[in-house]
């Protein structure tokens, strides 16, 4: 039995060795399979050149496998356990990164980066970008993708009936206010054929506005993710002045004196003060069926059935060309004050939102952390996967800027998870210069000050305890969150009394076993820093 185990044994060594051996050779076609969402357009062409440059070095063939967001988020953690055929899969703290990489789904690909066999990941990934994902033991076990710390927040506004009604560019919240009830008067007069002054839908909702997240971090008080369900429900925690010791976490429904050690202005619950009176006088202005609106931008902004919806400054070009498609202009207001003044911002705990990640059952890692090195080798090799084919899909306009040609087959890549990189960066020669300046302003490493926990990130699973009171308090988060976030419960009573609610329920859950985690956490990694 021995023998047999052994002869096997060196079988699988003598193909293995023999694979490896014809690495680069022309004609020994290898396969990387790669899992991520959304989609993308006319790609084929671009692995066309991609496998016409590589033939010869790399010659592989890419088989990507596109997923919803909902769906690859369910997916993931299947093809983990099942261990299926994957080499590359998107992930992120808002799917399942932290849960999986902690449970070793994903492998440790340190060696890689700050390698001089590997001179694109090195180039595009130095140690200061790369201390986000990297552990304390040196481990990473994923890569970021991001072209700035912060995608500037807006909210897309119809310039044409901001004209038709006489007002100036908006520039403030109350000025916002306004447009709506001009919008909101129109339609209550059988003038404007819309469903709402504003659209907002059941994920983002009215996301960060009227939020003081940024003005927050300047004071050293810190929202945490991965602590509570979504936006709006995670744990803020308070350090003292020299940045080495948690003053306090609280969150959404605590009562004011759970604030008490914050600094000011900030040691009050300004959350319920915002889902309380915030939000309930926005949801006057949303429209009904925001809870179930699964994208409003494409079914209400660009149907013109609202004139107004909420995102993010990397959209502007792609949402003013969909609104000058249907005769329509727009424009963008910054609503968080820190920004619209370009103010320097403290930075969140780790700068990328999304990453990928090599499965622990991957037999190709090397090759595959090849082709991702291969794409930033050079400034040619990552504009085919960023914009296509030269003189094709876009043309360049000196080192930094580009313009994008329309054509029967044009290309897109959702480059969030796979291109974007700070060392890569061209912006659209046609966005006007106001959104121009914004762009360079979230794109320059000036306008960020460093986090006082650089690359934090919680660990909700670190005991039975606290993964079981986390998942007893998220479920209860999926309940009334869309009521609270999404203004759906009324008035400003009605509010109070179903945060009150929420609040009971979620302290029953387990809410303090998570508050006392993300204490001892925190404290740890300022200790261990």
């Amino acid at each position: 039995m021995q023998k047999r185990f052994t002869f096997v044994w060196v079988t699988i060594v003598v193909l293995a060795l023999l694979s490896f051996s014809a690495c680069g050779r022309r004609g020994d076609e290898r396969t990387l399979k790669i899992y991520l969402f959304s989609s993308a357009q006319n790609l084929d062409k671009v692995l066309a050149e991609f496998y016409e440059q590589t033939r010869d070095t790399l010659n592989i063939k890419l088989d990507i496998i596109w997923n919803s967001g909902a769906d690859h988020r369910q997916r993931m953690p299947l093809i983990m356990m099942n261990q299926e055929e994957a080499d590359l899969v998107f992930d992120a703290f808002w799917m399942n990164l932290n849960r999986l990489s902690n449970q070793g789904a994903y492998m440790d690909i340190s060696r890689f980066f700050h390698n001089e066999d590997f001179p694109g990941l090195k180039r595009a990934f130095p140690p200061e970008f790369m201390a986000q994902v990297t552990r304390p033991n040196g481990a990473i076990y994923a890569i970021p993708f991001t072209q700035a710390p912060e995608d500037i927040m807006v909210i897309f506004i119809r310039r044409d009936l901001r004209e038709q009604f006489g007002m100036d560019p908006i520039s403030s919240n109350e000025e916002l206010e306004t447009f709506f009830r001009h919008v909101q008067g129109g339609i209550q007069r059988g003038e404007l054929n819309m469903v709402a002054p504003f659209g907002i839908g059941q994920s983002r909702g009215f996301y960060y506005l009227d939020d003081n997240i940024i003005e927050k971090r300047a004071r050293n008080v810190l929202n945490i993710d991965g602590t509570g369900s979504g936006v709006g429900m995670m744990f803020d925690i308070a350090l003292s002045e020299d940045g080495r010791t948690v003053l306090g976490a609280a969150t959404l429904g605590d009562p004011d004196s759970a604030y008490a050690m914050f600094p000011y202005p900030f040691n009050r619950n300004t959350r319920n003060y915002r889902v309380i009176n915030h939000l309930t006088r926005w949801a006057q202005f949303a429209q009904n069926d925001r809870q179930t609106e699964t994208d409003a931008m494409r079914n209400l902004f660009f149907t013109g059935r609202v004139a107004a919806t909420e995102g993010n400054i990397s959209n502007f070009m792609a949402v003013s060309r969909a609104m000058e498609a249907v005769g329509w202009d727009v424009e963008m207001y910054v609503y968080v004050p820190t920004m619209r003044n370009r103010e320097q911002i403290v930075s969140q705990p780790f700068t990328a939102w999304n990453f990928l990640a090599v499965p622990r059952q991957s037999r190709r890692v090397e090759l595959t952390m090849s082709f991702l090195d291969w794409i930033f080798q050079s400034r040619e090799n990552h504009n085919l996967f960023e914009f296509g084919i030269e003189g094709e899909d876009w043309l360049p306009v000196g080192d930094y800027e580009f313009i994008d040609l329309d054509n029967p087959t044009k290309y897109f890549f959702p480059g969030f998870q796979l291109t974007w990189n700070p060392n890569f960066i061209r912006i659209n020669a046609e966005l006007p210069d106001y959104v121009k300046e914004l762009f360079w302003y979230q794109n320059d490493s000036e306008t960020y000050l460093p986090s006082p926990i650089p690359g934090f990130v919680f660990n909700n699973e670190a005991t039975t305890e606290l993964r079981t009171a986390f998942a007893a308090v998220a479920g209860i988060q999926a309940t009334y969150r869309p009521i609270l976030m999404l203004g759906l419960a009324g008035g400003p009573e009605q509010a109070r009394i179903v945060l009150e609610e929420y609040h009971t329920r979620a302290t029953n859950a387990g809410l303090d076993v998570i508050r006392q985690a993300v204490i001892d956490q925190v404290q740890q990694f300022l200790d261990e820093r």
